[in-house]
């Protein structure tokens, strides 16, 4: 429910904090005193469109904050964004800040964007107003009144994930059909490049190995005269090093028996002579194994030239080749056959529709059990608001499909909700004809429609809070307490807050606030306070006119 509304420098208010209750609360004043300036800063709040001119004059910014308490076991998982922490205990904020630029909404003290503080504020509240009823009597709105009172929510809710469901499974099977030979051209691709990839017997690593191959065996000529002209200069030339080095090594080896402190230097020039021996040695070896192969260089640079041909066609390295195999082997496993494939899609949708038909024409079946039900007991309601020759019908619509489900024996249209649309209709006077509800021109009128319906389906109704803004204007005498008495009717399973100018729906209020507009300063402030005892009956007299 709603605890606490704060505004501030929002047209005539300058700050307001407002406590509110559980019960039914009624919102009294002069005319022009400011109470739908108080509604105005609440919707506000709620993520209603913002008008920068009701920033008060002189102030650079208007805010409006509604915090909520949440009832137990309230659940807002489906339309709490995932930014936001819950702590029940401080409750939910939902703040709008309204400057000449810009307009900022927060939730729990998180910027947000107002579609979130919207979502929010319609899983809490439900505003009525005389312009609002139009709104809220719309076709649409008629089949969830019937579901809520039927005790249907959780079954269409479920019957429209079914749908969607079953929607798709339909798009997929079309889709499918629709392009049957593309994918049977598909499947020929994707044998193809199994084919080619296969062929090309693909190995990690192969093209680095192949590319150290091929220079070695371009450059043969090269490799074999360096090793010949290494050997030559450290062993086989008149001057060769090793000799040179030979003759050294004996003469630093005489030395050091001169002086042992030299026996060291021998021996590293003696294990160069034996390092420089061993390197001929392998020279040597390397020389007999290197070949001249033309026909191995053609056949490495054909391999190459096929790896990279794959490579720039399928645009990865040698790695992705690989990966791209297994990947069409895996597509080909799953679609080798379109046929199998449709009819996978067949039996899928097949299913999906089976789905929605049971649950479909239970939901139905239901429906028109409630409508007499629900009809009866809104015709007692309006009976009771002065609407004693009233009539009142529930419509069922169903609109012809031949590739649609059968009820009744007709073939119809299958919607996310179900089989039919539901419309209220209602005749106020005698001798007249049922009419659509959203046609009845008196505002009264459809004020006492709308607290009748609201009244009837209040048990199963869920929003914590319902805010009505001079639903009563054109009622009075009789109809005015029979209004005030379905007001704190509701109020016992909703928080109710009303604007009123009728003394018999103040006199039902559990807790009555009167705004007042008040000259300050020489500037208009709007203030309220909440009456009791005394006041309440001076505010009662004032609005009897004494």
């Amino acid at each position: 429910m709603l605890r606490k509304l704060s505004i501030k420098n929002y047209a005539l208010v300058e700050s307001l904090d407002i406590e509110f209750s559980s019960g039914l609360t009624v919102i009294t004043g002069e005319t022009g005193a400011g109470k739908s300036v108080i509604i105005s800063g609440l919707l506000l709040s709620l993520g209603e469109r913002a008008d920068r001119d009701f920033i008060r004059h002189g102030q650079s910014k208007a805010t409006a904050n509604a915090v909520f308490d949440l009832p137990p076991g309230f659940s807002l998982k489906n339309c709490l964004p995932d930014t936001i922490k819950l702590d029940k205990d401080s409750g939910l904020s939902l703040r709008r800040d309204l400057t000449a630029t810009s307009t900022r909404g927060y939730i729990n003290d998180t910027p947000c964007n107002l579609q979130d503080i919207r979502s929010l504020a319609a899983s809490l509240t439900d505003f009525h107003s005389q312009q609002g009823q139009r709104q809220l009597l719309e076709i649409e709105k008629h089949r969830f009144f019937l579901d809520s009172f039927a005790g249907l929510s959780t079954d269409v809710e479920q019957l429209e994930n079914i749908f969607d469901e079953f929607r798709n499974a339909e798009l997929k099977l079309k889709q499918a059909r629709d392009n049957a030979s593309a994918m049977k051209e598909r499947l020929e691709l994707i044998a193809f490049q199994i084919d080619e990839l296969e062929k090309a017997a693909l190995r990690s690593g192969e093209e680095s190995e192949l590319d150290g191959e091929r220079r070695r065996l371009e450059s043969v000529r090269t490799l074999f005269e360096t090793g010949q002209n290494i050997i030559q200069s450290v062993s086989n030339a008149d001057e060769s090093i090793i000799g040179q080095l030979s003759q050294l090594e004996k003469m630093l080896r005489d030395a050091a028996r001169l002086d042992p402190e030299l026996k060291n230097e021998s021996g590293l020039l003696s294990e160069t002579v034996v390092n420089l021996n061993e390197l001929t040695r392998n020279l040597e070896s390397y020389l007999s194994r290197l070949e001249d192969n033309p026909e191995r260089l053609e056949e490495i640079n054909a391999r190459l030239s096929e790896l990279f041909r794959l490579r720039r066609k399928y645009n990865t390295d040698e790695t992705g080749l690989i990966a791209k195999l297994e990947e069409l082997r895996e597509e080909s496993a799953d679609a080798a056959d379109y046929k199998s494939l449709l009819k996978k899609l067949e039996e899928k949708r097949n299913i999906a529709r089976e789905n929605y038909s049971q649950l479909a024409l239970k939901i139905s079946k239901i429906r028109h059990k409630a409508a007499p039900q629900l009809v009866k007991k809104i015709i007692k309601e309006l009976s009771d608001l002065a609407m004693t020759k009233a009539r009142f019908e529930v419509d069922f619509q169903t609109e012809y499909d031949e590739t649609g489900f059968e009820i009744n024996g007709e073939k119809v249209k299958a919607w996310p909700h179900g089989l039919e649309n539901t419309e209220f209709l209602i005749s106020t006077n005698p001798n007249e004809p049922l009419r659509p509800v959203a046609k009845i021109a008196s505002g009264g009128e459809i004020s006492r429609i709308m607290l009748a319906i609201l009244t009837v389906i209040a048990g199963h109704y869920n929003l914590p809070t319902l805010i009505f803004d001079e639903i009563d204007t054109g009622i009075g005498g009789r109809t005015a307490t029979k209004l005030a008495e379905r007001l704190k009717q509701l109020a016992r399973k909703h928080q109710i807050i009303t604007i009123s100018h009728l003394r018999a729906v103040a006199q039902a209020a559990d807790h009555h606030l009167a705004v007042e507009k008040n000259l300050e300063d020489g500037r208009n402030i709007i203030k309220i306070r909440e009456v009791t005892g005394r006041q309440a009956k001076a505010e009662l007299a004032r609005m009897e006119g004494r």
